[in-house]
C-alpha cells in the first residue's frame, strides 16, 4: 500500500478521533454535561499496523471540549493531533501535524426511565495540512443516532450512523456507515469494565470493504469528576489497526 493511501486509511477509515464517548471505547453514548457544566478529555490511542512487509504506527491524541448548553443539549469541539510512521527496507516515513477539526452536537431527544435516544450530528472543518494527507481539504458533515440503556450494575449503548467523505482519490468511497455497540459493568463506585464492538464502510474500495475492530478497557474515576481509562483495541478486519492501546483523562467542571 502506498504512503498517502495509508495516510486516507488512517484518518479517514478509523474515525475514533471524532466519535468518541467515554473513552476508551467507540461508542457514543446519550449522556451529556448538564446545563452550565463543562469537560475536558484529552486521550491517546498507539496503534500498530504489519502488511505486506510494511509496519504502520500511528499516534494520535485528542483534546475534545464538550459544554452543556442545556441539561439535554452538548456542544462539542474536537482537535485530533496525528503522527503516523510508515517503516518500508528500514527506512522510516513520517507524517505528523493536526487534523480536521470536528464541532458537533448531542441533543438527548427522549428519555423515560433506563432508556433514552440522542442525535449526534457533526461537521469536520478543514484545518489539517491537505498536502501531507491530513485533510481532504472540504467540510464534511455527519449524523449518529445513539440508544443507552443503563440498569445498575450494567449499561448498554448502541450506535449507528453515517458520516461524508470527500475522496482524494478515485480509490476511496464517499460514503461511510457505522455501527458499534458497547456494554458496561460498574465494578465499584469508582471503576467500570468497558468492552465494544464496531463495523464500518473501509473508505478504501481495494481490500475488505468493512473496518472491524473489538476494545476492552476500564474507566476509573478518582474523584467525581475526574477519570482515567485504559483499554485496549484488536482490529477484527485487515483494514484495521492489528491492535492500539487506549489512555485517557477527562475532567468535569
Amino acid at each position: 500500500m502506498k504512503f498517502a493511501g495509508t495516510l486516507a486509511l488512517i484518518f479517514f477509515s478509523q474515525r475514533p478521533a471524532t466519535v468518541l464517548a467515554a473513552h476508551p471505547l467507540l461508542t457514543e453514548d446519550t449522556g451529556t454535561q448538564g446545563a452550565g457544566r463543562y469537560q475536558l478529555e484529552m486521550t491517546h490511542d498507539l496503534s500498530t499496523r504489519q502488511d505486506a512487509g510494511i509496519k504502520t504506527r500511528a499516534r494520535r491524541i485528542n483534546s475534545v471540549v464538550s459544554v452543556g448548553l442545556t441539561d439535554d443539549l452538548d456542544v462539542i469541539a474536537t482537535l485530533p493531533y496525528e503522527r503516523l510512521t510508515e517503516r518500508i527496507d528500514g527506512t522510516n516515513t513520517t507524517v505528523a501535524g493536526y487534523a480536521d477539526m470536528e464541532i458537533a452536537s448531542k441533543w438527548r431527544l427522549y428519555e423515560a426511565g433506563a432508556l433514552s435516544f440522542a442525535l449526534r450530528p457533526g461537521i469536520k472543518i478543514p484545518t489539517g495540512n491537505k498536502s501531507k494527507g491530513l485533510s481532504t481539504g472540504r467540510i464534511a458533515p455527519s449524523l449518529f443516532a445513539v440508544s443507552s440503556y443503563a440498569s445498575d450494575p450494567w449499561a448498554l449503548h448502541l450506535h449507528v450512523g453515517y458520516s461524508r467523505n470527500f475522496p482524494t482519490s478515485t480509490e476511496q468511497r464517499s460514503h461511510i456507515f457505522h455501527a458499534s455497540v458497547a456494554v458496561e459493568y460498574s465494578v465499584s463506585e469508582r471503576m467500570r469494565l468497558v468492552s465494544d464492538a464496531s463495523i464500518e464502510r473501509n473508505a478504501e474500495r481495494s481490500g475488505h470493504p468493512y473496518v472491524g475492530s473489538a476494545v476492552l478497557g476500564l474507566v476509573y474515576s478518582i474523584t467525581p469528576n475526574l477519570d482515567l481509562d485504559l483499554g485496549y483495541r484488536k482490529g477484527l478486519t485487515t483494514p484495521a489497526s492489528d491492535y492500539a492501546w487506549l489512555t485517557g483523562l477527562a475532567l468535569r467542571f
